[in-house]
């Protein structure tokens, strides 16, 4: 009877043995739920200081645990910001790369106001066919801006010069103003991003001589301080020397 016994309860502790070991294993398994939420991404490609656009972003659910900091988490939220660096597909949208724009975004969501760089104006200028590289600038590219002018010098006599006023100009973006007239040539003109001391200048060029864009390498960044060239240097003997 006692060996029964004995036996008995070795076959209830077993029986408890195994549930508490299942029931451990079954919740190894399952683990704690993993929380998802939404990030947002873009969709497309979108250029640095551009208005961002609904049907250029899109979300995707990610884990809370490696959702990034500053991240968006709809898109309602980004619409009408600009972006402060070229997006690329799949990108993901975090404070750090967009500017937020003001709560009347509806006002300007198609407005190039937002796309000016802090300390900057938006300068419209009118440019030819030679003068704007062949109207192959776009928004985006960094140009020099070259203006020739005449200037009187006492006693009454004048020397024209060209002189290059502003350099690594923001290129905001550029358009075209037709006339019914078909005798009269059709004006281009470029909207830059100029300091206000380079916008005067520009704007005197643009009034009193004449204007002409450098198109810029987008790696070249440096600066020159080059004088203004008049045109007795052509007679300098050392003129391939200094001008190469």
């Amino acid at each position: 009877m006692h060996r029964k016994g004995f036996l008995l309860l070795a076959l209830i502790c077993g029986l408890i043995a195994s549930g508490s070991i299942y029931v451990f294993l079954s919740g190894t398994r399952s683990g704690p739920q993993e929380t998802l939420k939404s990030l947002v991404i873009t969709k497309s490609s979108i250029p640095a200081r551009s208005i961002i656009k609904a049907e250029q972003l899109t979300t995707k659910e990610i884990p809370s645990q490696a959702y990034p900091v500053g991240g968006a988490s709809s898109i309602e939220s980004v619409v009408g910001s600009v972006a402060l660096v070229n997006l690329t597909a799949g990108d993901s949208i975090v404070n750090s790369v967009i500017q937020h724009s003001t709560s009347n975004v509806t006002n300007y969501s198609g407005s190039i106001a937002l796309t000016v760089p802090d300390g900057k104006r938006a300068v419209a200028i009118p440019i030819g066919l030679v003068s704007g590289v062949g109207f192959m600038v776009k928004p985006g590219d960094h140009v020099d801006i070259l203006v020739t002018m005449d200037i009187k010098e006492p006693p009454g006599n004048g020397q024209t010069y060209t002189s290059l006023v502003a350099q690594d100009v923001l290129v905001l973006s550029n358009g075209e103003s037709s006339s019914s007239d078909k005798t009269k040539v059709e004006v281009k003109s470029y909207t830059l991003a100029l300091t206000v001391p380079q916008a005067m200048a520009v704007t005197l060029g643009s009034e009193k001589g004449s204007i002409r864009l450098l198109l810029r390498n987008p790696v070249n960044t440096d600066q020159r301080s080059d004088t203004p060239f008049t045109a007795n240097k052509y007679l300098d003997p050392n003129y391939f020397t200094l001008y190469k």
